[in-house]
């Protein structure tokens, strides 16, 4: 009987231990340090959690540059994105850039996106094809669009997308091999993805061509 017990015992242990792994495995946080010619200004991240056939993200971005120890930029921006069987079904967005105050609130609707947004207190509606993905970066799926949504404004960019093919790039404190992609138009930005399909590192100009980096914690 005791035997019987232990036994028993033992295999609930796995069973609770392996959904513990399960669960963690389902969730994540990719967190970036944002470099501006080198110099840490602030931070960006993702937390990626999956509920069944939900999956929810939470993307954050704090950045201030100072000039002279004074403030000469400031942009913070949270966002909430819900994805049902890998469509946005939600998005809700809310920055400050440089004192500009913008939100979004972008609904799928039958065959459309409803994008709502707010900026500097002008109301507008905007409407975008089920397909299209928010241009938030995290989601590999973006290599291969060729418009994305601004998650600020709602507004439709028009991209190209180029394969540069496999690199060794520095991510989390070792050396990984991702795939590195360009994207051009109206949006510039440079992506690299790891084998898992995970974002690890990001490179674009800002306004004043300095070289932005986000860099993998």
């Amino acid at each position: 009987m005791k035997t019987l017990i232990r036994s028993v015992a033992f295999a609930m242990a796995a069973v609770v231990a392996t959904a513990t792994w399960q669960a963690h495995a389902a969730n994540k946080t990719l967190a970036f340090t944002v470099l501006r010619d080198g110099s840490n200004i602030g931070t960006h991240s993702y937390a990626i959690s999956e509920h069944g056939d939900e999956t929810l993200v939470e993307v954050n971005t704090d950045i201030e540059v100072k000039v002279l120890f004074m403030t000469a930029y400031k942009f913070i921006h949270a966002s909430k994105e819900v994805w049902k069987n890998g469509k946005l079904v939600q998005l809700n967005s809310t920055t400050d850039d440089d004192g500009t105050a913008k939100s979004l609130n972008v609904k799928a609707q039958g065959d459309t996106l409803t994008a709502d947004s707010v900026v500097a207190g002008q109301d507008r509606r905007q409407n975008a094809a089920p397909t299209v993905i928010p241009a938030s970066l995290w989601k590999q799926d973006i290599v291969k669009q060729s418009a994305v949504l601004n998650t600020l404004d709602g507004t439709l960019m028009n991209i190209k997308v180029e394969d540069l093919g496999a690199e060794e790039v520095e991510a989390g404190g070792a050396k990984i091999e991702a795939q590195h992609y360009s994207i051009t138009g109206e949006l510039t930005r440079e992506l690299w993805f790891s084998g898992a399909g995970d974002l690890v590192r990001v490179r674009f100009p800002d306004k004043t061509g300095s070289e932005i980096v986000y860099a993998l914690k």
